[in-house]
């Protein structure tokens, strides 16, 4: 079992913002330890398919898709509101006014309350408390572990990792394939998509939908998906790849556990 300092250092190494005395401390660690050279070099790959996925950018649709949901909520509130609403019109002029004093009392009460019990508070996030092979993208928080899995089956082979991050899943794959292969990835939970990267493929087919992602690719190559996971369940992912309609690769990875 390796100490939790030393993964630390792992991290902050591959981010280049080790200290000189935590590059040296690691060295003599790895230097001693042969689970933790295994242990550096899978985070080593790991940072590497990351690195090489380069930005991710959101599907071209994906602003015309979330204008089009906040409009049809906005309008169903809209309706409920009024339904809520209209039983004051059975109410007399001297009954509404009665139930708009008593409405102002209690709101006065509630705000009251609050201004005297809540104070705010201001927290700043400082870059040296990030690390993981993507500290870089505040956004997504903190990293929180990271997991892969060799491929190696029907002539295809490859790598795919996912990283857990306080409010994020990103999972990344690099296949090589002589021949179109479909990958499935199906997070627990059905994490929404929050963006998607292909950099490295040429012509492509990608479908989303509330289970997952389904992308298919003439031939092997790179990209990264980013599932939304706003209540941090940190879900198992699975992951399936499929050639000539047969399924010829199947693993769910866990957090914690390959």
């Amino acid at each position: 079992m390796i100490e939790e300092r030393y993964i630390e250092l792992m991290n902050k190494e591959l981010d280049g913002v080790n200290t000189p005395d935590g590059s040296a401390a690691l060295r003599s660690f790895l230097a001693a330890s042969e689970e933790a050279r295994r242990a550096y070099d899978e985070l080593r790959g790991i940072a590497g398919i990351f690195a090489a996925a380069g930005d991710v950018m959101p599907p071209p649709d994906m602003k015309r898709t979330i204008m089009a949901a906040v409009a049809e909520r906005e309008a169903l509130r809209g309706a409920r509101r009024a339904e809520r609403w209209r039983f004051l019109d059975i109410l007399t002029p001297r009954m509404k006014v009665a139930c708009s004093f008593v409405a102002g009392i209690a709101f006065g009460l509630v705000a009251l309350i609050i201004l005297l019990r809540a104070m705010p508070q201001v927290s700043e996030l400082d870059r040296k408390d990030l690390y993981g092979t993507l500290a870089g993208r505040r956004g997504a928080g903190d990293v929180i572990a990271s997991e892969s899995v060799s491929i190696e089956a029907g002539g295809i082979s490859g790598r795919v990792a996912a990283q857990y991050r306080d409010n994020s899943l990103t999972v990344a794959l690099d296949l090589n394939a002589p021949r179109e292969i479909e990958v499935v990835l199906s997070p627990a939970g059905r994490l929404p998509v929050e963006s998607f990267a292909a950099p490295s493929c040429g012509s492509y087919d990608i479908r989303t939908d509330a289970g997952g992602v389904a992308f298919k690719t003439a031939s092997g190559c790179g990209f990264t998906v980013i599932f939304r996971d706003e209540a941090g369940a940190h879900p198992s992912v699975n992951v399936t790849v499929s050639a000539d309609g047969s399924r010829i690769f199947e693993h769910t990875i866990v957090k914690g556990r390959e």
